[in-house]
């Protein structure tokens, strides 16, 4: 191989990949349920209080077979009335009101961002159920459908590799 080509491939493979989702999945896993929704990482809030909190409107969530749409709530971790976490509604048949998911703990979302303009990182989140439905603990993963970079890299790797052996064998015979 020549020096361009050489140089070339080790710029590419030393090149940092940015992995950048637009859709993350959401899965909220604790007392005995599971709910999933998805969101884009930069989503625009219906209504937003910064340095307080952020709501996104109707929000197709899934519970097991059951699928309903709620407003979602993200609190920032520094808002004393409620520290952290998320509040979303579950659909009950009328006249009863519709039960609060509302768990506190880590802020789900970057804590550079603004609540006008949040952003969301794919990561684990540890939450603590307040809400009338008990005291459980709760986990949101977020998830990104984008690979991992080191994947990518890895990849990227792999296939150089085998062209370089392919070409090795062919200057040989």
């Amino acid at each position: 191989m020549n020096l361009p080509i050489k140089l070339l491939s080790f710029a590419i493979l030393a090149t940092p990949f940015v992995a950048k989702a637009d859709t993350l999945d959401f899965t909220l896993s604790g007392g005995g349920d599971t709910f999933t929704f998805s969101l884009p990482s930069n989503p625009v809030p219906g209504s937003s209080s910064n340095g307080v909190s952020f709501t996104l409107s109707n929000i197709p969530i899934t519970e097991g077979a059951v699928s309903f749409t709620s407003d979602i709530t993200f609190f920032n971790i520094n808002d004393a009335a409620h520290p952290g976490g998320l509040m979303f509604s579950l659909p009950i048949a009328p006249p009863v009101p519709p039960t609060n998911i509302d768990l506190t703990g880590d802020q789900t979302y970057e804590p550079t961002s603004l609540e006008s303009a949040p952003v969301f990182a794919p990561g684990q989140f540890n939450l603590t159920d307040g809400s009338p439905k008990g005291d459980d603990d709760f986990t949101l993963d977020i998830a990104s459908e984008v690979p991992e970079p080191s994947s990518i890299t890895l990849l990227a790797s792999g296939i150089l590799a085998l062209a370089a052996t392919v070409r090795r064998k062919r200057a040989v015979s």
